[in-house]
């Protein structure tokens, strides 16, 4: 049974069930004139979405656009898959990324590269979309769903430099992607989560500054559901950023980069504690300890020794 919610006015959560962990990924329906699904997920998400969105009462010839905030493969590996069974549907992604969801041969060789075929096997396979139905969006675009909803594109680098922030006129909400945070909002728990080879602190920290000054109501986190906290949330993204900032600048003057990922694994795992031990959600403890936290990482690891390299 799909778990579906409706978070704001006409805009419905599905969770998507991200490598089969529960309240870990979605996807949202903005229900207007133009039907609108914002992320897709990975193709082995695929049938969770379809089912939520048929269990809100449409079908997936009803959708419009389909818009991916970024192109990595656990927001947007699913989109050709989906783009198939949504053939009315135009894709929407930021300019950087467009070309790799028309050929995705790099993004795959360079995932298989990063993190062996079994990454791959987790997300599931990724086709290729005719380029004419993409359409590739900059900061400052925007699409009109319906007289009470237009969309506002924002380019938000940081996480990744094909990231869009996008805010709708309805709620004034924002779906950040990972461009603020994840959140596991049953227990309170939001961590940056910027994973190599695109990190960059300053950049991240623009972003945020950005997003702050929208002014807007609601967070639409891909990890996972909802918050209305939004200056909070930036606030604790930017402070949690500066911890671990603190900690590669403070061990990079000795270079001893594994002390120095120890030190920032065991912050970050630390900030899991109100998960640890809860049995609905060992799954999703689990996944974030031994895959998430490493990656994220290994991304400050990347960032912070090309830092340290330019000043030598």
């Amino acid at each position: 049974m799909p778990d579906i919610s409706e978070v704001a006015e006409n805009i419905y959560m599905i969770d998507n069930q991200l490598f089969n962990i529960p309240k870990w990924g979605c996807v949202y329906l903005l229900n207007e004139d133009y039907k609108t699904l914002i992320e897709t997920g990975p193709t082995n998400s695929i049938p969770f979405v379809l089912a939520g969105i048929k269990k809100i009462g449409f079908k997936p010839k009803d959708v419009a656009h389909i818009i991916v905030t970024h192109i990595h493969l656990d927001h947007a590996g699913g989109t050709g898959v989906l783009a198939q069974a949504m053939p009315q549907a135009q894709v929407i992604v930021h300019h950087k990324g467009a070309r790799h969801l028309v050929n995705p041969t790099r993004l795959v060789e360079s995932a298989i590269a990063a993190r062996g075929n079994e990454f791959i096997n987790m997300h599931g396979k990724v086709l290729p979309i005719d380029i004419h139905r993409v359409k590739a969006v900059n900061e400052g675009d925007r699409i009109q769903l319906s007289d009470q909803q237009m969309l506002h594109f924002i380019d938000a680098p940081g996480h990744a430099p094909h990231e869009l922030c996008i805010f709708e006129t309805r709620n004034c909400g924002l779906f950040t992607g990972d461009a603020v945070a994840v959140y596991i909002p049953d227990y309170d728990v939001l961590l940056p989560f910027h994973p190599p080879p695109h990190f960059n602190l300053e950049l991240c920290l623009d972003t945020l500054l950005r997003l702050e000054g929208l002014s807007a109501r609601t967070i639409y986190y891909s990890h996972f559901g909802i918050s209305s906290s939004v200056k909070e949330h930036i606030q604790r993204s930017r402070e949690q950023l500066m911890v671990w900032d603190n900690i590669f600048r403070t061990g990079a003057r000795d270079s001893d980069w594994n002390e120095i990922e120890s030190k920032m694994t065991s912050q970050a795992c630390a900030q899991l504690e109100p998960l640890k031990g809860i049995k609905s959600v060992e799954l999703l403890y689990e996944y974030l300890a031994d895959n998430h936290i490493p990656l994220c990482a290994a991304g400050h690891i990347k960032y912070y020794q090309e830092l340290s390299n330019t000043k030598t």
